[in-house]
C-alpha cells in the first residue's frame, strides 16, 4: 500500500487534526512544559523547492552500485496528518516539533513584521500547543534557549529568535546593511551564523546577541563565503560555493581541517549519528558524504549517492531517525529511507497523497522513531 493510498484512510483510521481553539492551544502548551524534555534529540530539517527523484546510484572507493527497485519503507507509514496553513521549514528541538508558516513571505498590513507563524506541536500526540505570530523563516536551529530562524520576509534580511519559553520573538540585523544569514549552528550558549554575503562566520552570545568573534573566510566573488553551518556541538563545519568544507573548533575558533569535495556550490543539511556530514550539491540531485574526523583527525570525502537521473531532479530534504537516514524527493514526491552504512535506499513510499504542490517547498524532520514531512497545508507523521 502507498502513501497515498494510507493518506485516504486517515479520516476512519487516524482522522486528520484539525487547529484547535485557542484555550485548548493555551492547555497543552501548559502541560507540555510541565513534562520532561529529555527524550527527543535534536532533529534535522532541510527546506528547498523540490522536483523529482527517478533512480538512486552510490559512488565511493571507485565502486558504483547500479540502482534497484525497491517498496515502500517496509512497517512504516501514516499515523497522523495535522493541518498546519501554509508552507515553510520544520525542525525538532527542545521535545517539540517546529513549523513554520510563511505566508508566501509577507508582511503584516503595516510592513513592519513577517505576515506568518511559527508552530508548536507535540510529537507524541501531534497535538498544535502554540501558535507564535511573525516567528517566521527558513534554515532553522534549536538551542540556546530558543528557535532561531533566518527571515527574508519583505526584504528584512534578519535573524529571528523565537524564546523557548514566552515565545518572544526578537529580530536581530547581523550585518549592517542588512544580509540574510544562510543558517545558524548552536554551540552551547554561542551562535554561529553563516554570512554569505560578507563572507565571514559571526559567532554570538546567544543571550545577549553580542558579536565574540568574526572568522573572515573569502568573499562571495570568491565563492569562499560560507552558505551553510552545521555542528555536533563540539566541532562546527561551514561550506562555500566551490565545495570546500572547514571545520572549527567550536571552543577555539580554530579551523582544525578543510576538505575539499568533488562538487561545486555544496549546502551543509546535517550530520547524523555516527558522525557523518551529508551535503547538497548545487545540481540539487547530488548528496555528498564526508567522514569526519575523531581526535582532531581530518575529515574525509566517502562518496557520492545520485538521487534521480533527470536534469530537473532536486532532493528536497535530509533526516535522521535511529538506524536510517530519510531523503524527501517530489514529482513524483517520494519518502526515500537509506541505510546509514551502505547508503542504499531500502524503502521508497510515494507521496501522492500528500497534495504537494510542485512549487511548494517541502520539509522533514524527524525524532527518533517518527518522521514528519511538511507540505502545502500540514504536516505528515510517519511512524512504525
Amino acid at each position: 500500500m502507498n502513501l497515498a493510498e494510507l493518506m485516504n484512510e486517515l479520516a476512519g483510521d487516524v482522522g486528520t487534526q484539525a487547529l484547535p481553539e485557542p484555550d485548548e492551544v493555551r492547555g497543552v502548551g501548559d502541560r507540555l512544559r510541565r513534562r520532561q524534555r529529555n527524550r527527543l534529540a535534536a532533529g534535522a530539517a532541510a527546506l528547498v523547492v523540490a522536483a523529482a527523484a527517478t533512480a538512486v546510484a552510490v559512488t565511493g572507493g571507485g565502486l558504483r552500485s547500479a540502482p534497484e527497485p525497491v517498496g515502500p519503507a517496509e512497517g512504516w507509514r501514516v499515523v497522523r496528518a495535522v493541518e498546519v496553513p501554509g508552507s515553510g521549514s520544520a525542525i525538532v528541538g527542545d521535545g517539540s516539533l517546529w513549523v513554520v508558516n510563511m505566508a508566501a513571505h509577507r508582511l503584516t498590513d503595516d510592513g513592519s513584521a513577517p505576515a506568518g507563524d511559527l508552530y508548536q506541536l507535540d510529537p507524541e500526540s501531534g497535538d498544535i500547543v502554540a501558535r507564535i505570530p511573525e516567528g517566521v523563516g527558513g534554515w532553522p536551529a534549536v538551542g540556546g534557549g530558543a528557535v532561531w530562524l533566518m527571515t527574508a520576509a519583505g526584504d528584512l534580511n534578519v535573524l529571528s529568535r523565537v524564546d523557548l519559553a514566552t515565545h518572544e520573538v526578537t529580530r536581530i540585523k547581523t550585518t549592517h546593511p542588512p544580509t540574510l544569514p544562510r543558517g545558524v549552528a548552536v554551540v552551547g550558549n554561542t551562535l554561529w551564523v553563516a554570512s554569505l554575503d560578507t563572507g565571514e562566520l559571526i559567532v554570538m552570545d546567544t543571550d545577549t546577541l553580542d558579536v565574540l568573534r568574526r572568522i573572515q573566510l573569502g568573499s562571495p566573488a570568491s565563492n569562499q563565503a560560507p552558505n551553510s553551518v552545521v555542528t555536533d556541538g563540539t566541532s562546527v563545519w561551514v561550506a562555500d560555493g566551490d565545495g570546500v568544507v572547514s571545520r572549527f573548533d567550536a571552543a577555539t575558533g580554530r579551523e582544525t581541517s578543510r576538505l575539499q569535495l568533488p562538487a561545486s556550490g555544496v549546502r551543509l543539511t546535517g550530520i547524523d549519528p555516527r558522525g557523518v556530514l551529508y551535503a547538497i550539491a548545487s545540481d540539487g540531485r547530488t548528496l555528498l558524504t564526508v567522514t569526519t574526523g575523531a581526535a582532531g583527525a581530518p575529515d574525509e570525502y566517502a562518496r557520492t549517492v545520485h538521487v534521480g537521473t533527470g536534469s530537473d531532479t532536486v532532493l528536497a530534504g535530509v533526516a535522521f531517525t535511529d538506524g536510517a537516514t530519510w531523503l524527501a524527493t517530489s514529482s513524483p514526491d517520494q519518502l526515500l529511507r537509506m541505510d546509514p552504512q551502505s547508503f542504499e535506499i531500502t524503502g521508497r513510499t510515494p507521496l501522492e497523497g500528500a497534495n504537494h504542490k510542485s512549487n511548494v517547498p517541502v520539509a522533514i524532520a524527524a525524532t527518533d522513531d517518527a518522521v514528519w514531512v511538511r507540505v502545502d497545508g500540514q504536516v505528515i507523521e510517519v511512524a512504525p
